[in-house]
């Protein structure tokens, strides 16, 4: 990756830079430390800020982010240095403005502990044979470990397990009916017959690893091996890259093979091949049964590392009769810190893998662009005036690994949850297109809050595309799931998401700016309304909760659409991934879709069904209204796995 200039702390006024440095507590990274100190000074010096503007400056805006996102602090990813600067920065800039120190001990900072990842090492092993005489296999190349597998050594004979699946309330299906697997190893495919995709292409749960391995768990299984199906035009038999981002582990040794050597332990137990069992499996037939004289052994060899982390917390009280009740705005400060980019990019409009080098993932839209826009509404409520209901700004850490920071808030509260009246999350703000539209998750979830906030984007020069589901893939999902009022604002996916590239000279400021604006109005006139937002249970559209919260394709485009209703003809697309379908086809970034095939689309639902019985190489006649005209696309579809 290019080495991009370092870039400094945005100004937080001389005297209060001074002041917080002294207030701050000792830091090991001095030398850090001092370098954004002088830099935030001589900024000052520079710029000239203003000590209560009424607007959000685009340059503050850009600044917060061009220090957050540099490869200074190499991606903030959890339990780096880089993480812990950006922490320090946070804290600095809130006591700067004047912002009240709310975490622990008098501090800025919510300390817990973090299972941060998990590594593999040369313990991991896997052998097939009879007992006594094992034959191993190598790591990488016959088999390996999954992210969710426990690390006990197992033992014991081989139990083909067809998909893994127990489905007799809705299906009429149970793969674990004729086999016991009590102290035996589960072998069995991942995802499910094709035909049991619903209307919009969405697997069923059945299809997660999750449940797969929790039926094998309840049997008493001592190990689970997974195989890929017969692999569709466009794929290979690839094994799953071990992730250790994710520490959590499901309680069984979990481990994936290859499909050449899971037809050699089929052939030495005496069963079928694996496409001769997967067609009798999906015809509907059951196809379970033991590998007679076939045992597995071995051990995922994975170590655990637990290091702190830490919240940023804090506070503007408020006064009078409400004081005692909360507005909470939030964003993630942490991102995917140094590791190898998506390997999954389109090539000739298919999906294909390519094997990358470790690169800095700096985040400047996910999420120093919320994160900036923390920063500053946090200025404006500490500098006046005083708000009747307290605000709350919380920097959370540990998103990207599973919402693990506001989850740990919530459970450790500073004050009661049934207090806290709102939460106002802002998770990637800096990528406003031309159109001035803001995503708005969860405005819903309060009987006031549409209202309020397209009242208020109109002063502002702000389109809002609404979303009634409050949605559960940010920080604001921990508080919806405690009754909490909460909105999540989101100007729009892009093709940078979770990549390198998603570097902060790509950051339109003045649309942050004036997203955070409308964060901002929006608060306050919640912080000093009398009345309380009610809250509203909100249900998760179908394909997203049958999912588990990510809509699954069967077949891709390769764009990321618009999911906000803003009111338009047809599905808006965001953005269009190099080299992919759409690409290809000469669709562009702010197309709108409103036929696929001749179904009308008006929205991600519609375009989901529209190709949901289509297969990999279709090739679909696509509508979209390009500046006002219909412009007629052909798109050749590529298998989204």
């Amino acid at each position: 990756m290019t080495t991009k200039r370092m870039a400094t702390p945005m100004c937080e006024g001389i005297s209060g830079v001074m002041n917080a440095a002294r207030k701050m507590p000792p830091n090991p990274r001095k030398t850090h430390a001092n370098r954004a100190l002088l830099a935030a000074i001589l900024l000052a010096q520079v710029l000239g800020c203003a000590s209560q503007p009424s607007n959000i400056d685009p340059v503050r805006f850009q600044a917060h982010i061009d220090y957050l996102a540099s490869d200074e602090l190499g991606g903030r990813g959890v339990g780096s240095e880089g993480i812990e600067l950006a922490a320090d920065y946070i804290a600095r800039q809130f006591a700067a403005a004047g912002v009240e120190p709310a975490g622990d001990d008098g501090t800025f900072f919510q300390t817990f502990n973090m299972a941060l990842r998990r590594e593999l090492t040369d313990e991991a092993a896997l052998s097939f044979g009879s007992t006594g005489n094992p034959a191993p296999r190598t790591l990488g190349t016959d088999f390996a470990p999954l992210s969710f597998s426990s690390d006990h050594e197992f033992d014991g004979d081989v139990v083909f397990c067809g998909y893994g699946i127990s489905a007799q309330q809705d299906k009429a299906y149970d793969d674990f009916v004729h086999v016991d697997l009590s102290g035996k190893v589960a072998l069995m495919f991942r995802r499910e017959p094709a035909s049991w995709a619903d209307e919009h292409g969405n697997p069923t749960p059945h299809a997660m690893f999750r449940n797969k391995v929790y039926n094998a768990k309840d049997r008493n299984a001592v190990a689970v091996l997974f195989v890929n199906p017969d692999p569709t035009d466009g794929e290979s038999d690839i094994l799953i890259e071990f992730d250790g981002s994710q520490p959590d582990a499901y309680g069984i040794p979990a481990m994936q093979i290859t499909r050449e050597l899971a037809n050699e332990v089929l052939a030495a137990g005496g069963l079928q091949s694996l496409n001769d069992l997967q067609r009798r499996l999906d015809a509907g037939s059951m196809a379970s049964a033991p590998l007679e004289g076939v045992r597995a052994s071995g051990k995922s060899g994975l170590k655990k590392t637990t290091a702190p982390t830490r919240n940023v917390v804090g506070l503007v009280r408020g006064k009078g009769t409400l004081a005692d009740e909360y507005v909470v705005i939030g964003a993630h400060y942490d991102h995917l810190g140094i590791r190898k980019p998506m390997t999954r990019v389109f090539k000739q409009g298919k999906l294909v893998r390519e094997d990358r080098p470790p690169a800095i993932h700096n985040g400047a839209d996910d999420n120093a662009s919320g994160t900036s826009g923390l920063i500053e509404i946090a200025r404006l409520f500490a500098a006046g005036p005083v708000p009747d209901r307290s605000v709350l700004f919380i920097a959370f850490t540990a998103e990207e690994s599973g919402l693990h920071g506001s989850k740990y808030f919530v459970d450790h509260p500073i004050a009661p949850v049934d207090r806290m009246v709102a939460m106002l999350n802002m998770d990637m703000i800096g990528r406003l297109d031309a159109d001035d539209s803001v995503e708005v998750f969860g405005v819903d979830t309060a009987d006031s809050f549409r209202r309020s906030v397209e009242s208020t984007a109109r002063g502002l020069g702000l389109k809002i595309a609404a979303s009634p589901d409050a949605g559960g893939r940010s920080d604001h999902a921990a508080f919806v799931r405690n009754d909490v009022p909460s909105m999540h604002f989101f100007s729009g996916q892009h093709s940078d998401y979770h990549k390198p590239s998603d570097d902060s000279e790509k950051i339109n400021a003045d649309g942050g700016a004036r997203i955070a604006a409308l964060v901002h109005r929006v608060a306050r006139r919640i912080a000093d309304t009398n009345a309380r937002p009610v809250f509203q249970q909100v249900r998760a559209n179908k394909g997203e909760e049958e999912a588990g919260g990510t809509p699954t394709y069967r077949v891709v485009m390769g764009l990321a659409p618009g999911y906000g209703d803003d009111g338009k003809p047809g599905m808006p697309v965001d953005a269009v991934n190099p080299d992919g379908p759409a690409d290809l086809a000469g669709m562009k970034p702010g197309d709108r879709i409103i036929r696929i095939a001749e179904k009308d689309v008006a929205n991600i639902y519609d375009y989901m069904g529209a190709t949901r019985n289509n297969t990999p190489g279709d090739v679909v006649e696509v509508v979209v209204l390009r500046g006002g005209k219909e412009v007629t696309l052909q798109v050749t579809l590529s298998s989204a796995r």
